[in-house]
């Protein structure tokens, strides 16, 4: 969030204003709104339904009960009951087995979990949530005690995609006091979470301290705005330094020169080596500062070496730093790709069978060569490989058939004519857009 302005105007006029701004939503006929029983929710949801009437969109209602309190059930029920009167579909999502410790930061990881698949699976790429300047100021003030690095310090956007899904936050400039006052005004029903109150979380306690100091409430908001600037800046400059000296390879990994890199400060250095693990690990967040720390050494010493961190093994060889994405991650990885259909591998690949009636199986090359057969084949090609490190070449997906033929689309290698005409294979952005 950058430019945080209190806006004091809470109506459709503005919530319109500000959905009808975004080019994400322009030519998008289906949108997902997060709606727990709270205020922010239920004024998200009642704002969202007059606004999707007027614009001929269909919306998407979904609530996630976390299963910690008796009365979650309820609470859903009733957003399902208001959803469905507003002409919605609503879909419950269920923690099954809530934990007994850290419980507020592993319910916010679990629900944006279960949302996301299930907007993934119901193809919905844009999704509403009811964050407001409160719930920024309390992230900030929590990040600032935990010590969190500059991007911890920029908490929220109003719109920000993450792998593949857009989360829009309309209320990210709006008190949650004028929140109350548009449920108050426009008579809307709206629950009461007890943890909001309870003494015993952080967050709470930081909220009762924000409450009874308006004037570091403001200087917090001043703050969040300058931290959002520098994050910005940096991103920008992280872009630009993928875009001119990072070799983005198409078979899924990265290389960086040594020497292009190391002559920035250690935090820009950072910045790059997150950006890079991020998108080849399909990380959505940033690495442990531990990890990070190591890593950064390494590289900056000029060590010949490999470490695994963040789903990928980084290779530090003389003046090249190679960035692959982790075999033990993926190597569960395998698919049945039915005729005429696709699938996104690894979020790296897309796979096409432009077959009319043949199946294929998708697994990684390393897994394949634990079968003996198989094993065999591979060493009678390798003279036709493109040269390729055996840690990478691990990681590449393997095409078959049930009648045993096979394809390595990343090294030209098959062993029926046939089968490679029927697959197509496009290797995506998978570095540049990343978030």
């Amino acid at each position: 969030m950058q430019n945080v302005q209190h806006n004091e105007f809470l109506d459709l006029k503005n919530y319109s204003k500000f959905l009808n701004s975004l080019d994400v939503l322009k030519n998008k006929s289906t949108v997902a709104v997060s709606v727990s029983a709270g205020v922010d929710s239920m004024t998200l949801l009642d704002l969202s339904n007059k606004w999707a009437k007027k614009n001929k969109k269909n919306l998407v209602i979904i609530s996630f009960d976390h299963n910690l309190r008796r009365e979650s059930v309820d609470e859903v029920k009733y957003v399902e009951t208001i959803s469905n009167q507003m002409g919605w579909d609503h879909k419950t999502l269920k923690w099954e087995k809530p934990p007994t410790k850290n419980i507020l930061e592993k319910a916010r990881l679990a629900r944006y979990k279960a949302i996301s698949n299930f907007c993934k699976n119901e193809k919905i790429d844009v999704l509403l949530l009811g964050h407001h300047l409160d719930d920024l100021v309390e992230t900030f003030f929590m990040r600032l005690l935990k010590k969190s690095r500059i991007d911890g310090l920029c908490p929220m956007n109003s719109s920000r995609k993450i792998f593949g899904i857009t989360f829009i936050r309309p209320f990210l400039s709006t008190f949650k006091k004028d929140l109350y006052s548009y449920a108050r005004l426009n008579n809307i029903k709206f629950f009461e979470d007890p943890t909001n109150v309870n003494y015993k979380f952080l967050r709470t306690k930081i909220r009762m301290c924000l409450e009874n100091d308006n004037s570091l409430k403001l200087d917090l908001i001043k703050s969040v705005n300058l931290f959002c600037k520098i994050r910005a800046y940096f991103e920008k400059h992280t872009l630009d330094f993928f875009l001119n000296n990072v070799i983005i390879k198409k078979e899924g990994y990265i290389v960086i020169e040594r020497e292009k890199l190391i002559k920035f400060p250690i935090f820009f250095i950072q910045k790059i080596l997150i950006k890079g693990v991020s998108a080849i690990g399909n990380k959505k967040y940033p690495l442990r500062s531990k990890a990070l720390t190591k890593l950064t050494e390494i590289i900056i010493n000029q060590k010949k070496t490999q470490m695994t961190v963040g789903g990928c093994l980084v290779e530090s060889k003389k003046n090249i730093i190679s960035i692959i994405r982790e075999f033990n991650e993926i190597k569960r990885l395998c698919f049945e790709l039915r005729p005429g259909k696709e699938i996104l591998w690894d979020n790296k690949f897309l796979i096409s069978n432009k077959s009319k009636n043949t199946s294929l199986f998708i697994n990684t090359l390393g897994k394949e060569l634990e079968n003996l057969k198989f094993l065999k084949f591979y060493i009678s090609k390798k003279k036709f490989f493109k040269k390729l490190s055996f840690n990478l070449k691990k990681t590449l997906p393997i095409i078959k058939t049930l009648e045993g033929f096979v394809y390595i689309p990343h090294v030209n290698v098959y062993n029926n004519i046939q089968l490679k005409d029927i697959v197509k294979i496009v290797t995506i952005d998978y570095c540049i857009k990343h978030k």
